[in-house]
């Protein structure tokens, strides 16, 4: 229990941010659950590359003007970030401070997740390239103007689907089955970035990172390994925040649809599902994926 109110304090901040947003947009066409007045949210964590664990004393992230310090277990929010910020700092005592890369959205009707942050005391000397494509008729086709996300720096990938992001902390990737980014992109589900081998000093090759099928529509059956839905008295809310974490990173943020219902795709393990409340409280639930092949339904009763 001790674990999940841990992981509940990050949550509980950036979906009082979503959850307050989503109010403020009903009925007036407009407003957004990570924008305020034109600007960004951004949430993440920030944890040190040698013992995967929060910095203590906290750690302090400064983008465009605005700063904010982790909690205890890492987590943090900015809010009015605007989005033509391209740096931010991130620093802590003992470790160096790392600058980062961002290519943010113009505007975003959620928060954007800026994933694990990891801080090096030995230095930030690793880079990453790669191309994102999807298969198409048995081929690969490049997509272009993805986001790439790794450990907390982002770029826009170019019409040929390559990029390359630097400054990234030596050892980032120790543990393979933990991701170190993600990559997001109009009409595909996001993807999440695994090495088998941790960066190393200069260049470090990723390959070709697949997205799945294109998806159209608003919720046309799109690929999931966790799916489920909020219910009141048995009946679906929609406009719900809801919130999937595993340890100290916040993995994805979505909102319930006319149903209630809320999906995430995410490789086998153990993770927590946060949902907001309008009374400004929260629900939580673990949930557990076995098999990538066998999706789980885990349904959020709420008050």
């Amino acid at each position: 229990m001790h674990t999940y109110r841990q992981q509940s304090l990050i949550l509980r901040a950036g979906l009082i941010i979503l959850y307050s947003a989503l109010l403020s947009g009903c009925g007036g066409g407009g407003g957004g659950g990570g924008a305020v007045n034109g600007n960004l949210t951004l949430i993440g964590s920030v944890l040190l590359v040698d013992t995967n664990l929060a910095p203590n004393p906290a750690a302090t992230i400064t983008i465009a003007g605005h700063t904010a310090t982790t909690s205890a277990s890492g987590g943090f929010v900015l809010t009015n970030i605007p989005a033509s910020a391209t740096t931010g700092t991130v620093s802590a005592a003992a470790e160096q401070t790392l600058t980062l890369t961002l290519a943010l959205p113009a505007t975003s009707t959620q928060a954007i997740n800026l994933g694990t942050i990891y801080l090096s005391s030995v230095g930030y000397t690793a880079s990453a390239s790669g191309q994102v494509a999807t298969t198409v008729s048995g081929q690969n086709q490049a997509v272009g103007g993805a986001t790439v996300t790794i450990a907390g720096s982002s770029a826009l990938t170019a019409t040929d689907g390559t990029f390359n992001i630097s400054n990234l902390p030596v050892g980032l990737g120790s543990d393979p089955n933990t991701p170190i980014g993600s990559v997001t992109a109009s009409n595909f589900v996001t993807k999440q970035i695994f090495v088998q081998a941790p960066l190393i000093t200069g260049s470090n090759p990723l390959g070709t990172i697949l997205l799945g099928a294109p998806i159209s529509g608003t919720l046309p059956g799109l690929p999931y390994t966790i799916i489920g839905q909020v219910l009141k008295g048995g009946v679906g809310q929609s406009g719900y925040p809801v919130a999937l974490s595993q340890g100290s990173a916040v993995l994805g943020t979505v909102t319930t649809d006319n149903t209630g219902t809320f999906s995430f795709w995410v490789v086998p393990g153990t993770y927590l599902l946060t949902v907001g409340l309008p009374s400004g409280s929260f629900v939580t639930q673990s949930v557990t994926l076995a098999s990538a092949n066998q999706p789980v339904t885990q349904n959020v009763i709420v008050p």
